[in-house]
């Protein structure tokens, strides 16, 4: 009779440990399951603030593109005009006004 008392009380306590085992199993998942979700609205956040420099970016790149054109068109007319005999009198044939 002691030898099944004590097998139960063996038994109460592996089945307490347990619980307490199962229950703290169930916190740890719980706080995974938070940070993961957190993880993810972090994500979200950094991939919405890529999109909008990303949309920058090209917004910028078409500035830049539009200012090199017109730079380019600004050179050539100045060049044009720089060969102009009228515009460059004082200059030797041949070598340019100077302008550039």
């Amino acid at each position: 009779m002691e030898a099944i008392k004590k097998k139960m009380q063996m038994l109460k306590l592996d089945k307490e440990n347990a619980i307490d085992r199962a229950e703290q199993a169930e916190a740890d998942k719980k706080q995974a399951e938070d940070r993961c979700k957190q993880l993810e609205e972090e994500q979200q956040g950094l991939q919405k603030k890529l999109k909008g420099t990303e949309d920058e970016v090209e917004k910028y790149s078409e500035s830049v593109k539009e200012a090199q054109e017109k730079l380019e068109q600004a050179e050539k007319k100045a060049t044009d005009v720089c060969r102009q005999p009228l515009f460059c009198r004082s200059t030797a044939v041949g070598k340019g006004c100077g302008f550039w």
